[in-house]
């Protein structure tokens, strides 16, 4: 009789024991990640796309001698890095190829040092972005440009508009903007229709000489105003000499001395 009131007693406690089971039981964290597993990292940002000068260059046409030398000078480098850097950008101006054999270019760039072609290439560009717009708006502007600061002179350029036209005046010459090849900030590059010459590189240029004395009318020589036995002597006074006979081929001063003399010779 004990037993069957023993096992009554244990049926009884399960559902007691079950519950405090369900209770404590890690069932509930089914829903919980798991902690050793990674979360995904962030897609990495896209590399900003820079100008690229020489393309640029290339796709244009008729640059090909500057770029040649923008490439075997190591200049081209320099541009590029100015002009990745999108705070101050860069503008050049590019000649085309025509104006480098156009005097006196086509004669002063023959002897020149690799250090001095360097110089003449960063000549042809400014440290700063300059839009078409900009360069429209100055009258005489004196400003640096890139050899300013790498060729160890002043190396200024002088940027005006004159007549609807950027003019960029040098001690040589003064070279239009014929074409705009880029023009968005960071970069501007502008066609010239000349190579811009520093005189830092050449000196000033040699005066122009001055005019010779221009004289209309003929010289006479010597030789045509005798009154020897030429045509012209002997035309006399109704001759194109107007020279005129001796005083003592004409007939008058004779009968003027013939009366003085008689004359005398009734006074005395």
């Amino acid at each position: 009789m004990e037993l069957p009131a023993l096992c009554r007693s244990r049926w009884l406690l399960l559902p007691i024991l079950l519950s405090i089971a369900i209770a404590f039981s890690p069932s509930q964290t089914t829903a919980q990640v798991p902690t050793g597993a990674p979360s995904p990292s962030p897609a990495p940002a896209p590399a900003p796309s820079y100008v690229n000068i020489t393309q640029v260059l290339v796709y244009a046409g008729d640059f090909s001698t500057f770029v040649s030398l923008l490439i075997s000078s190591g200049v081209g480098e320099k541009f590029q890095a100015q002009a990745n850097n999108t705070e101050t950008g860069i503008t050049i101006f590019a000649p085309k190829d025509k104006a480098f054999t156009t005097e006196p270019a086509a004669t002063l760039l023959k002897n020149l040092t690799s250090q001095q072609l360097m110089s003449l290439l960063e000549y042809h560009a400014l440290t700063s972005w300059e839009s078409l717009a900009e360069l429209q708006l100055m009258t005489d502007n004196v400003t640096n440009t890139f050899a300013t600061f790498n060729g160890g002179g002043r190396y200024v350029l002088n940027v005006t508009m004159v007549k609807g036209q950027v003019e960029i005046i040098t001690e040589w010459n003064k070279a239009t903007i014929t074409s705009t090849l880029y023009n968005a900030r960071p970069v501007s590059i502008f066609a010239l229709d000349q190579v811009l010459l520093a005189e830092d590189l050449f000196g000033l240029p040699a005066p122009a000489p001055a005019p010779s004395p221009f004289s209309g009318a003929p010289v006479s020589s010597p030789s045509s105003s005798s009154t020897g036995g030429g045509a012209g002597a002997a035309a006399g006074p109704s001759g194109t000499n107007n020279s005129f006979a001796p005083l003592s081929s004409s007939p008058a001063p004779l009968c003027y001395l013939l009366f003085l003399c008689l004359l005398c010779f009734k006074l005395f």
